[in-house]
């Protein structure tokens, strides 16, 4: 076996068990029937991405959650706040608020221009 295929051969079901792992996000929109899901993609230093999508598959919304701005103790993540913004395929942008339940999820919740609200949470799957 040559050297490029047996780092991969050694590597791969290490990639793979890390992405057996996975974050999954919920969330409502008020103008919008019934729980929006998705997945959670956490960032290196705090927030990360997460993408909600309706029960028809008709609308979907890819959030930001930034990295924090508040982290009231330096040995936990729990409490941890910030800002975002999501988009929608619909044209809507939400400037959102978050806040760190564990070091492995996050709720938030925000308000798009027509007084609509979202309201989220990202958790790590088990």
């Amino acid at each position: 076996m040559n050297k490029p295929a047996l780092i991969a051969a050694l590597i791969a079901p290490a990639v793979l068990a890390a992405c057996a792992f996975g974050y999954q996000a919920r969330g409502s929109l008020s103008d919008v029937p019934g729980e929006m899901s998705g997945k959670g993609y956490p960032g290196n230093r705090g927030g990360g991405r997460f993408v909600l999508v309706d029960r028809e598959g008709r609308l979907s919304c890819d959030g930001l959650a930034l990295p924090p701005r508040v982290s009231p103790t330096p040995d936990s993540c729990a409490g941890e706040a910030g800002d975002g913004v999501v988009h929608c395929s619909d044209g809507r942008e939400i400037p959102v608020r978050w806040e760190a339940i564990t070091c492995r999820s996050f709720r938030g919740s925000g308000e798009d221009q027509r007084g609509n609200r979202l309201i989220f949470r990202v958790d790590r799957n088990r």
